[in-house]
């Protein structure tokens, strides 16, 4: 009497894992099988109330999700043996089958992004960070988050095996810099952004090549060099591409000249400080005067910083009141929050 039990329990458990290790198609072609086979046996012993289609999908689905109501059963005893011995064992492997893949997939899809080996290709509105500094690149991640809105999504792709990661952040594992399949994976056919801060020079400049090569035209893309040569070299080859330049030397003397200055140019450039911030804003729409706009800003505790016109490569700072502002032109101004144009041109 043990044997026969050892085999049907051996048979039971080949068949769970068989249909575990199935892909999903023939899953669902398997447990069609047995609903329509299910029916079929039942409809044969005449259990007529579990006949109609409605009725016994619902009592098909409360058995193979074990709740039983007890609201329908077979009545005959032909009826409750092809339940017992075909229905219960067929339905609740099925059930617990389908849990168990679901739950695997969602399993490995968590396993493969924080091994960095996530794919956010199909995203938009995605700002893209390539490279990482133990020190600095969190600082970087806390200031982009600051102003992530809901269709953004930040993804850091980096040659480091990272363990722990800012949860707001994307990760994206790669050999390369340069790879084509990193750059793919982390979005960047499709980046609104791309920042690159590598460990040095040659790979900032090989990475900002890599990504202008696949990065839309309407990408905005900035890099960050120490070596003025370096930064001339890609200037030449990817003009659009904004380039920051270390200015720590320029830096330490302008504060020994006049104290103070590197701790206003500090504040203004991070987004953290809650008491002044330099931001940006693209003019669209009907030309107006810095006169006007500036009054505008005023009115929001705001100060005009600088003008920069489509067709200039450089702002220029304090512009004349009577100056136009055109569509597509560039302010930057003083602020403790971000204005949109509706609210400045609403007080010009």
């Amino acid at each position: 009497m043990l044997l026969p039990r050892m085999k049907l329990a051996l048979i039971f458990d080949r068949a769970f894992h068989a249909m575990a290790d199935m892909h999903w198609r023939m899953l669902g072609v398997l447990i069609l099988f047995h609903a329509i086979s299910s029916w079929f046996l039942l409809a044969v012993a005449g259990e007529a109330e579990l006949r109609p289609l409605t009725t016994f999908v619902y009592w098909y689905a409360t058995t193979a999700y074990t709740v039983g109501y007890g609201d329908l059963s077979p009545q005959g005893v032909a009826g409750r043996l092809i339940t017992a011995v075909w229905v219960f064992p067929g339905a609740i492997a099925a059930f617990t089958t389908v849990v168990a893949k679901v739950l695997g997939s969602i399993g490995d899809i968590w396993r493969a992004r924080r091994a960095g080996r996530g794919d956010y290709s199909k995203m938009t509105e995605t700002i893209i960070l390539i490279g990482y500094h133990p020190t600095r690149t969190p600082k970087m991640i806390g200031e982009l988050c600051a102003e992530l809105n809901a269709t953004q999504t930040l993804v850091l792709m980096t040659r480091r095996i990272i363990a722990d990661l800012d949860s707001r952040v994307r990760y994206v594992q790669s050999e390369s810099l340069t790879s084509s399949d990193g750059l793919a994976r982390a979005g960047a056919a499709t980046a609104s952004r791309i920042l690159v801060y590598a460990d040095n020079d040659s790979d900032t400049l090989t990475a900002t090549l890599a990504a202008s090569a696949v990065a839309p035209s309407t990408a905005h893309i900035v890099c960050f060099f120490e070596d003025a040569d370096s930064a001339r070299l890609l200037a030449q080859h990817c003009p659009h591409v904004e380039i920051v330049l270390s200015s720590g030397p320029e830096m330490l003397a302008r504060s020994a000249r006049d104290p103070g200055s590197s701790q206003v140019i500090s504040a203004l450039t991070s987004q953290l400080d809650e008491r002044a911030t330099l931001f940006s804003l693209k003019w669209q729409g009907a030309a107006q005067s810095v006169g006007k706009l500036t009054q505008g800003l005023l009115q929001h505790r705001a100060t005009l910083l600088a003008h920069q016109p489509q067709s200039a490569d450089a702002p220029r700072f304090n512009p004349p009141a009577e100056t136009a502002v055109e569509d597509g032109d560039r302010l930057f101004y003083v602020s403790s929050a971000r204005l949109d144009q509706a609210r400045l041109a609403g007080n010009a």
